[in-house]
């Protein structure tokens, strides 16, 4: 059952997904949004560098343990003209030049 363009909200969401559409995962990663079955409650799709997921309505990860939030749930789109980016990265020796050091040795 494939409902490209067919739409689902959840009553914790206040965005819409779209069947077609790519989104974003909660750690940044692209997600594209494969089918929408309605009538199970599920988003089906793939995610950069993992592969194929699925979601409950709201956007959170089906197979995430405890139902917690994590780094796969989908996160809403991004207002127009704000900063889209990949995964967040950090330089260990910028943090440890000079006076950015973040530790303390005895």
């Amino acid at each position: 059952m494939k409902a490209i363009g067919f739409s689902v909200t959840s009553e914790n969401s206040k965005f819409v997904f779209l069947a077609g559409s790519l989104y974003r995962t909660r750690d940044r990663r692209e997600a594209r949004i494969d089918r929408i079955e309605s009538d199970v409650g599920l988003i089906v799709g793939q995610v950069q560098m993992h592969g194929p997921c699925v979601w409950l309505t709201g956007g959170r990860y089906r197979d995430a343990p405890f139902g917690a939030p994590g780094p796969l749930d989908l996160m809403p789109p991004s207002p127009e003209g704000a900063q889209r980016g990949g995964p967040k990265t950090a330089s260990l020796k910028e943090a440890l030049e000079g006076d950015n050091r973040l530790f303390c040795c005895d």
